[in-house]
Protein backbone atom coordinates (compact mmCIF):
# COMPACT_ATOMS: atom_id res chain seq x y z
CA UNK A 1 0.00 0.00 0.00
CA UNK A 2 1.14 3.53 -1.09
CA UNK A 3 2.23 5.78 2.28
CA UNK A 4 -0.48 8.71 0.03
CA UNK A 5 -3.33 5.98 0.11
CA UNK A 6 -2.70 5.23 4.40
CA UNK A 7 -2.57 9.09 4.67
CA UNK A 8 -5.71 9.13 2.81
CA UNK A 9 -7.52 6.83 4.55
CA UNK A 10 -6.41 8.22 7.82
CA UNK A 11 -7.96 11.48 7.34
CA UNK A 12 -11.04 10.43 6.61
CA UNK A 13 -11.34 9.01 9.68
CA UNK A 14 -10.03 11.85 11.45
CA UNK A 15 -12.85 13.99 9.70
CA UNK A 16 -15.76 11.29 10.21
CA UNK A 17 -14.47 10.80 14.11
CA UNK A 18 -14.41 14.73 14.26
CA UNK A 19 -17.35 15.26 12.87
CA UNK A 20 -19.49 12.73 14.83
CA UNK A 21 -18.84 13.96 18.12
CA UNK A 22 -19.22 17.36 16.62
CA UNK A 23 -22.54 16.68 15.65
CA UNK A 24 -23.13 14.89 18.81
CA UNK A 25 -22.26 17.97 21.11
CA UNK A 26 -23.78 20.48 18.88
CA UNK A 27 -27.46 18.17 18.65
CA UNK A 28 -26.39 17.63 22.81
CA UNK A 29 -26.37 21.71 23.21
CA UNK A 30 -29.03 22.74 20.82
CA UNK A 31 -31.36 20.28 22.48
CA UNK A 32 -31.11 22.53 26.07
CA UNK A 33 -32.49 25.57 24.51
CA UNK A 34 -35.53 23.99 23.13
CA UNK A 35 -36.29 22.83 26.37
CA UNK A 36 -39.18 24.71 28.89
CA UNK A 37 -41.34 23.54 32.18
CA UNK A 38 -45.25 23.50 30.59
CA UNK A 39 -48.73 23.15 31.94
CA UNK A 40 -48.78 20.90 34.74
CA UNK A 41 -45.39 21.07 35.62
CA UNK A 42 -44.33 19.01 32.64
CA UNK A 43 -41.68 19.48 30.19
CA UNK A 44 -42.04 20.50 26.78
CA UNK A 45 -40.25 20.98 23.69
CA UNK A 46 -40.58 23.97 22.13
CA UNK A 47 -38.20 24.75 19.23
CA UNK A 48 -35.89 27.88 19.93
CA UNK A 49 -33.96 28.04 17.00
CA UNK A 50 -32.08 31.03 17.79
CA UNK A 51 -30.85 29.48 20.88
CA UNK A 52 -30.25 25.93 19.29
CA UNK A 53 -27.92 27.65 16.65
CA UNK A 54 -25.90 29.16 19.28
CA UNK A 55 -25.41 26.37 21.96
CA UNK A 56 -25.01 23.97 18.63
CA UNK A 57 -22.25 25.64 16.93
CA UNK A 58 -21.21 26.25 20.72
CA UNK A 59 -20.75 22.13 20.78
CA UNK A 60 -20.05 22.00 17.07
CA UNK A 61 -16.77 24.11 18.21
CA UNK A 62 -16.33 22.02 21.17
CA UNK A 63 -16.73 18.66 19.43
CA UNK A 64 -13.68 19.45 16.67
CA UNK A 65 -11.65 21.14 19.03
CA UNK A 66 -11.37 18.29 20.83
CA UNK A 67 -10.13 16.21 18.24
CA UNK A 68 -8.03 18.91 16.69
CA UNK A 69 -6.15 19.13 20.63
CA UNK A 70 -6.19 14.91 20.79
CA UNK A 71 -4.58 14.65 17.42
CA UNK A 72 -1.89 17.47 17.96
CA UNK A 73 -1.15 16.15 21.59
CA UNK A 74 -0.61 12.66 20.31
CA UNK A 75 2.12 14.10 17.81
CA UNK A 76 3.77 15.92 20.07
CA UNK A 77 7.30 15.48 20.24
CA UNK A 78 7.50 17.90 23.12
CA UNK A 79 9.30 15.86 26.43
CA UNK A 80 7.18 18.40 29.12
CA UNK A 81 3.90 17.51 26.90
CA UNK A 82 1.97 21.01 27.84
CA UNK A 83 -0.45 19.53 24.85
CA UNK A 84 -1.52 16.55 27.25
CA UNK A 85 -1.81 18.44 30.28
CA UNK A 86 -3.65 21.03 28.13
CA UNK A 87 -5.91 17.76 26.94
CA UNK A 88 -6.32 16.59 30.16
CA UNK A 89 -8.35 19.52 31.51
CA UNK A 90 -10.41 20.27 28.34
CA UNK A 91 -11.62 16.66 28.98
CA UNK A 92 -12.38 17.59 32.26
CA UNK A 93 -14.07 20.35 30.93
CA UNK A 94 -16.13 18.59 28.33
CA UNK A 95 -17.11 15.76 31.67
CA UNK A 96 -18.10 18.98 33.18
CA UNK A 97 -20.25 20.02 30.39
CA UNK A 98 -21.92 17.02 29.66
CA UNK A 99 -22.55 15.90 33.06
CA UNK A 100 -24.37 19.65 33.43
CA UNK A 101 -26.26 19.55 30.03
CA UNK A 102 -27.56 15.89 31.60
CA UNK A 103 -28.46 17.13 34.75
CA UNK A 104 -29.72 20.77 32.89
CA UNK A 105 -33.44 19.28 32.40
CA UNK A 106 -34.13 18.11 35.91
CA UNK A 107 -34.87 21.72 36.68
CA UNK A 108 -37.97 21.02 34.40
CA UNK A 109 -39.29 18.24 36.24
CA UNK A 110 -42.06 18.66 38.78
CA UNK A 111 -41.13 19.45 42.27
CA UNK A 112 -43.08 16.48 43.75
CA UNK A 113 -41.47 13.99 41.57
CA UNK A 114 -37.81 15.10 41.48
CA UNK A 115 -36.95 13.50 43.79
CA UNK A 116 -38.29 10.14 42.34
CA UNK A 117 -35.97 11.20 39.44
CA UNK A 118 -33.04 11.99 41.22
CA UNK A 119 -33.20 8.54 42.87
CA UNK A 120 -33.41 6.87 39.41
CA UNK A 121 -30.81 8.79 37.83
CA UNK A 122 -28.24 7.89 40.59
CA UNK A 123 -29.06 4.46 39.96
CA UNK A 124 -28.76 4.25 36.70
CA UNK A 125 -25.40 5.74 37.16
CA UNK A 126 -24.22 3.26 39.76
CA UNK A 127 -25.33 0.27 37.22
CA UNK A 128 -23.54 1.99 34.48
CA UNK A 129 -20.32 2.86 36.61
CA UNK A 130 -20.28 -0.93 37.65
CA UNK A 131 -20.43 -2.60 33.77
CA UNK A 132 -17.88 0.07 32.76
CA UNK A 133 -15.95 -1.48 35.76
CA UNK A 134 -16.65 -4.40 34.89
CA UNK A 135 -15.71 -3.70 30.75
CA UNK A 136 -12.20 -2.39 31.51
CA UNK A 137 -11.47 -5.19 34.13
CA UNK A 138 -12.48 -7.81 31.32
CA UNK A 139 -9.98 -5.59 28.95
CA UNK A 140 -7.42 -5.82 31.45
CA UNK A 141 -7.87 -10.02 31.97
CA UNK A 142 -7.97 -10.38 28.48
CA UNK A 143 -4.54 -8.32 27.57
CA UNK A 144 -2.18 -9.20 30.53
CA UNK A 145 -0.89 -12.35 28.64
CA UNK A 146 -0.03 -10.79 25.71
CA UNK A 147 3.42 -9.31 24.96
CA UNK A 148 4.34 -5.60 25.25
CA UNK A 149 5.54 -3.78 22.43
CA UNK A 150 8.25 -4.79 21.09
CA UNK A 151 8.75 -8.22 22.75
CA UNK A 152 8.86 -11.19 21.69
CA UNK A 153 6.19 -13.75 22.36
Amino acid sequence: MKTSEVRSSDNVFVRLISAGTAIGFAGMMASLACLRRGTNGRVEVAINWWGAAVLGAIGFAAGIGFWRLLWKAEAEQNPARPLRRRLVWYSIGLGILAFTCFLYPIRFVDPVRRQDVLLGLIMAIAVLAFVGWLIYQVIRWVSSNEPEDGESE
